[in-house]
């Protein structure tokens, strides 16, 4: 057996220390059950904590995945809207050029029509102007013939007045 600074015997069972001072293990002893409960809790703490962070960390993967998933539909909402504004002016274009081309035949015909009539207006124009040209021969003809008349007789009656 031991001894202890004063001289007494110590037994293993026997609380270690100075004589009259309670041994620290028995300030402690009530608070074994405590301390294995402390432990199971802090366990639990722990797991607790780690849960919370794994459901932290996967909040915000899905939370980043939904701003995500909501940018990546507004960018296809916005083209889609551009695809639309496209398709209209598209239509808008379509029918303005089916009007131009429907104006483009209208005007075609018109001019067609233009072109015929100048034909015929010209045709006309030749023929009174040949007609015009034949009467105006004819005029010169006559005028020469009552110049030629008129010449011959203004020289019989000069030839006549003087004899």
């Amino acid at each position: 057996m031991e001894k202890d600074g004063t001289g007494q015997m110590l037994r293993g069972d026997q609380p270690r220390g100075p004589a009259g001072v309670a041994p620290m293990e028995m300030f402690f002893s009530a608070s074994a059950p405590w301390s294995k409960a402390s432990r199971r809790g802090e366990a639990r703490l722990a797991r607790l904590e780690s849960t919370d962070h794994t459901v932290s960390d996967r909040r915000t993967a899905l939370y980043n995945r939904l701003v995500a998933g909501y940018h990546k539909a507004k960018i296809e909402r916005a083209e889609m809207a551009r695809e639309l504004e496209a398709a209209k002016a598209a239509k808008v274009v379509t029918a303005k050029a089916q009007e131009t081309h429907g104006e483009l035949e209208r005007l075609r015909r018109l001019e067609s029509n233009h072109v015929t009539e100048l034909k015929a207006a010209r045709e006309t124009g030749r023929k009174e102007v040949e007609d015009l040209s034949r009467r105006l021969k004819d005029v010169e003809e006559q005028s020469r013939a009552l110049r030629d008349e008129v010449t011959s007789k203004s020289q019989e009656l000069t030839d006549t007045a003087k004899r």
